[in-house]
């Protein structure tokens, strides 16, 4: 029997992919940073971990997810993304070994943390079938831009989330996002994130590779 899953047609649905605690952190910021942004900009919005990944594992990879919508979400207890318009991913190697496209919809945007050249990247995206599904590739070293930040704990498996939202790496990750797709503006992330300088170094620095 084949489960049927409803669809929000205007829905934009963000998969931010990381690894287990000691990346967690960044990538949920990325997603907080995204649906906040989009809730001051009148949109509806939601951001959450995977719950199919919990407990998460040191190094394993996992997601956070968000999702932007002019229109009330319907999909409201559906605990995964299963139909990504834009996916990131908060550690280079994650490009390799993991499915991350699966379910992409068409014109999807794919955005890496990476230093490497973003050609190199490409050709290990998969499932193969979906890459021609991809509009364009985004690389950006956000990990350079919110140095001085060092990756916490905050939020896994229990923990109090006391770091404010946006003060390192995930700062720049949301920027790189929202300049490769434009699924929300600069001086919207501009106002909520703690560091607002990795914020603007992460839209003028963002490099995108149209497929």
């Amino acid at each position: 029997m084949t489960l049927a899953v409803a669809v929000d047609a205007k829905m934009q649905e963000v998969t931010v992919w990381t690894r287990g605690v000691t990346l967690a952190k960044e990538a949920r910021d990325t997603a907080t940073l995204l649906a906040k942004a989009g809730s001051l900009e009148g949109k509806y919005h939601q951001f959450f971990d995977n719950y199919v990944d919990l407990p998460d594992r040191i190094g394993v990879p996992v997601k956070s997810y968000a999702r932007l919508s002019p229109e009330p979400i319907e999909t409201f207890y559906e605990y995964e993304n299963y139909r990504p318009d834009i996916v990131v991913l908060a550690e280079e190697t994650l490009v390799k070994g993991n499915d991350v496209l699966k379910g992409c919809k068409e014109g999807c945007v794919v955005v890496i943390n990476t230093k490497r050249d973003i050609n190199n990247l490409i050709k290990w995206l998969s499932p193969k079938e979906n890459v021609n599904r991809v509009k364009a590739v985004a690389a950006i070293d956000a990990d350079a831009l919110g140095a001085g930040v060092f990756h916490t704990f905050d939020g896994t498996e229990g923990c109090i989330d006391d770091t404010k939202i946006g003060a390192g790496v995930g700062a720049a990750m949301a920027a790189a996002v929202a300049k490769a797709s434009g699924i929300v503006k600069l001086e919207t992330l501009l106002k909520i994130a703690e560091n607002k300088k990795a914020v603007q170094q992460g839209w003028d620095a963002v490099q995108v590779v149209a497929l």
